[in-house]
């Protein structure tokens, strides 16, 4: 089972939080005892601390964070801290001081096996919808512990993109045109080629920053100059035009390119990079 529990940050939660993390402990008082006894040994739980609305995405919708389940795609933003553990003692009762203000006797143990701080995006485009609605569910019910539906494993918290595939048996009719009116980010194509003749100049190659691939040591001359340029921070959650440094553009292959965008939320280049040399050696 996978428990989401979403902890806000109203000033108690602020000075519980980190003792809980610290100390493998989570507990909630007397009316929440339902919602932590069916808790076991081997289930996983996911902490979720602290959602910000982006300006980027214009006024908040009213009580956020508070939304209801028909608008469940308005739980979105950034997150202070995604911290996921895995249960290591079953619903217990405990009058032991945990906490200045301990009113939380109803308790579970758990060790942290995933960690993530510093602002995570957050929303059904990032993470499993059913997951994201158990985490809206937990916040608007001041932290209850909440089954996440549908979802057996730790890895199907997060979204992956489906390739594209046609199958040969199959045929059907394409090409009419569309017309559809959407927002989109401006890029400015001028950074992308500076932060090109950069590493040009530095390396004297355009090199994926992963796997290293050279598209001019592959292709020959028409390859010279070829390569993706990825953005480090997303563009989908800024406010208008704000800069963009060279730092944090990356060079990518374009199969690369596809597999950090494929996981969400993203992952870094140096985590792709494990993957890809765990993989190949």
């Amino acid at each position: 089972m996978i428990w989401a529990i979403y902890v806000s940050d109203k000033p108690h939660s602020r000075i519980n939080f980190p003792i809980g993390m610290s100390n493998g402990v989570w507990g909630v008082h007397d009316t929440k005892k339902d919602s932590i006894s069916k808790v076991k040994v081997g289930d996983i739980v996911s902490f979720v601390y602290s959602i910000s609305w982006l300006k980027a995405e214009g006024k908040p919708p009213r009580g956020f964070s508070r939304v209801s389940k028909e608008n469940v795609h308005n739980f979105r933003g950034v997150v202070q801290q995604l911290i996921t553990g895995k249960v290591t003692r079953s619903y217990y009762s405990s009058e032991a001081e945990v906490w200045p203000d301990d009113k939380y006797p109803h308790r579970f143990d758990f060790e942290i096996i995933e960690r993530h701080e510093g602002g995570v995006y957050f929303g059904d485009e990032f993470f499993h919808n059913d997951f994201v609605e158990a985490v809206r569910y937990s916040a608007c019910t001041q932290g209850s512990i909440t089954p996440v539906s549908n979802i057996e494993q730790l890895t199907e918290i997060k979204v992956v993109e489906d390739n594209e595939e046609v199958s040969e048996e199959h045929s059907g009719h394409e090409g009419k045109p569309i017309w559809r009116l959407h927002k989109s980010r401006e890029r400015d194509s001028k950074l992308v080629r500076k932060k090109k003749e950069e590493a040009l100049k530095n390396a004297g190659k355009l090199e994926c920053e992963v796997c290293q691939m050279d598209f001019e040591k592959t292709y020959g001359a028409i390859g010279y100059g070829f390569a993706e340029c990825h953005h480090v921070n997303p563009l989908a959650f800024r406010n208008e035009n704000e800069e963009t440094k060279l730092k944090e553009l990356a060079i990518l292959c374009a199969n690369c390119h596809r597999m950090i965008h494929r996981q969400k939320p993203w992952m870094s280049i140096s985590e792709l990079r494990k993957v890809y040399n765990e993989q190949n050696n």
